[in-house]
């Protein structure tokens, strides 16, 4: 045996001294850190679910009912001036959706009845300066258009330019 080297402790078959461990395996160290991260993975879950969600579902709209004697609409927005425009509405045209000629010869459109420009149209009247000043599109003869024009209108100051606003009495105090 002299000239063999010694091979103790090495190879298969060796034993382990009592005081050391065998290294963690690799898949303790893969369950360790799923369990670290976790919590991070069921945060972006819930975040990715509550963005679809939001996709999905449809938003709620306020929504305002405005109404007078055999007449109502339903308009998806709130409305901050809602019975002084009743009254406008029921004034103006009794909640009907015509055009028509006004006590001035200037024919107006639309429950509000606004005025026609020039040559009897829609341009330079009174629905093309308020939408100039407001950023509000649409048209009068659109009653949830109309309501809503109107509804910045009076919001600004402007609800004197209906006659049945002085006929009525109405003022920014009767909203």
């Amino acid at each position: 045996m002299a000239g063999r080297p010694n091979v103790r402790g090495k190879g298969p078959n060796r034993q382990r001294s009592q005081g050391s461990r065998p290294p963690a395996p690799i898949f303790d160290k893969g369950f360790y850190l799923l369990f670290l991260f976790l919590p991070f993975v069921t945060l972006i879950q819930t975040g990715l679910a509550r963005s679809v969600e939001r996709a999905i579902a449809p938003e709620i709209f306020p929504e305002t009912v405005i109404s007078g004697p055999r007449w109502s609409y339903a308009v998806p927005f709130a409305v901050t001036n809602k019975a002084a425009i009743e009254k406008l509405i029921q004034c103006e045209s009794a909640g009907r959706n015509i055009s028509r000629p006004d006590d001035d010869g200037i024919t107006s459109d639309g429950i509000l009845q606004f005025h026609r420009g020039p040559a009897d149209t829609m341009s330079g009247g009174t629905w093309e300066d308020f939408s100039r000043a407001s950023g509000i599109t649409g048209s009068p003869k659109n009653p949830a258009d109309a309501i809503r024009m109107t509804d910045w209108a009076v919001s600004h100051g402007l609800g004197a330019h209906w006659g049945c606003w002085r006929q009525q009495n109405l003022s920014a105090t009767n909203r």
